[in-house]
């Protein structure tokens, strides 16, 4: 191929690629600043996870106990799996903000009050299903060891 004919087509293509990256610049930045808003999300999602505001005790064999004595069923047949399930949902970080942006992951935090309270009736329908307020701030006293609010 003529050296002339080369010249031409590298002009040619470094034309177009400049006319493209300026015709999709709008997007390009869209792009990157969906890219760094995705990474800071991770980042804290991650940072949450590692310190939660609410965190589990060494041993929550008191609480159970107490739980089992107080409360009655379900937790009197609760094997393992079912107390991680459970103090999953009291201590566990879930993906629950999610942006209006869809490429955008959703930041992760504990469940407060009122979202547990909910999780606990659809999971544990008795005796949740039946509390009213008082009982939910005599559990809360015993499973979180604190007063609701």
């Amino acid at each position: 191929m003529p050296r002339k004919l080369q010249v031409w087509i590298g002009i040619c293509f470094c034309i177009v690629l400049a006319l493209t990256l300026y015709l999709s610049q709008e997007n390009l930045r869209e792009d990157w600043n969906d890219f760094m808003e995705g990474i800071d999300i991770h980042i804290d999602n991650f940072m949450y996870t590692l310190s939660p505001k609410r965190s589990k005790s060494l041993s929550m064999m008191e609480k159970e106990q107490n739980l089992k004595l107080y409360v009655g069923q379900p937790f009197i047949d609760f094997r393992k799996s079912d107390w991680d399930k459970f103090w999953g949902i009291l201590y566990g970080v879930y993906p629950v903000d999610y942006s209006e942006n869809e490429r955008l992951p959703a930041r992760a935090r504990q469940l407060n009050l009122p979202e547990m309270e909910e999780k606990l009736k659809e999971w544990y329908p008795k005796p949740f299903g039946y509390f009213q307020q008082q009982h939910w701030q005599q559990f809360w006293e015993i499973a979180l060891g604190k007063k609701a609010q």
